[in-house]
């Protein structure tokens, strides 16, 4: 069996690092990090993750800019937004950009675990 792939963008270090603990503690993922769109472009080019943990505001843009070439790696891709920035326009662009919705930072544990297992369903 294919395990699920997962990748976690974010700038801060410490949410990645966040992330992927509390990924790994409940999910048998396949799991990559990056702390830029640009890294993140470049593990599109041979990582095809079926989840994404993205962050709005970035070192070098808006992962909004992403979800083109996270379609293009993946077209069944889900990604769900994790940000500090959890304004209503920022949660309506990325409805409308076919995200699984926002989740605002700080979060607990068990937010991010329920809307995975939602996701892979």
């Amino acid at each position: 069996m294919v395990k699920t792939s997962l990748l976690i963008v974010d700038d801060e270090s410490d949410i990645r690092s966040l992330c992927t603990c509390i990924v790994a503690r409940e999910f048998d993922f396949e799991i990559e990090q990056a702390a830029s769109l640009k890294i993140a472009r470049e593990k599109l080019k041979t990582f095809k993750p079926d989840l994404v943990l993205l962050d709005i505001h970035l070192s070098d843009g808006l992962g909004f800019d992403l979800i083109p070439d996270l379609k293009r790696a993946n077209p069944d891709v889900k990604f769900l937004f994790v940000t500090a920035y959890n304004q209503s326009e920022e949660q309506k662009k990325a409805v409308d950009l076919g995200a699984f919705g926002l989740l605002g930072k700080p979060f607990q544990a068990n937010q991010l675990i329920e809307r995975l297992n939602k996701m892979q369903q």
